[in-house]
């Protein structure tokens, strides 16, 4: 397996997503877990085979908040094993370019662990 290439897309948080009316009242804020989500969003739209199953690390350094645009970049790091991939990631501010968050990801190859388990005889 090969490690597949970067992938850099922006994105938002539209005003009416759900999480904001509580986080925070008449202060919105992206919560960092909606960040995530976006994160995985795009990975799946590039690579729907892979699906995330660790982020071992992930430090949120600046606001975002709802409809500003934010770049994401993700760059593999190669690979743990057979099925197993790893990544950073990084979120910055489209127009001034200040990060927001950076992070590790740990994704699997949703097909190849099926063909392991279907070698394996479980089910």
């Amino acid at each position: 397996m090969s490690v597949l290439e970067p992938i850099s897309e922006t994105f938002t948080v539209p005003a009416d997503h759900p999480s904001l009316p509580g986080h925070f009242p008449g202060n919105p804020v992206v919560p960092g877990v909606v960040l995530l989500e976006a994160v995985e969003q795009v990975l799946v739209s590039h690579h729907p085979a892979y699906d995330i199953i660790k982020v071992p690390q992930a430090k949120f350094t600046h606001l975002v908040r709802p409809e500003q645009a934010v770049d994401l970049q993700i760059e593999w790091t190669g690979n743990v094993d057979a099925e197993t991939l790893k990544a950073r990631f990084k979120l910055a501010l489209s127009e001034e370019a200040i990060p927001a968050a950076t992070g590790q990801l740990v994704l699997r190859n949703r097909a190849a662990v099926q063909a392991q388990e279907g070698q394996d005889g479980i089910r």
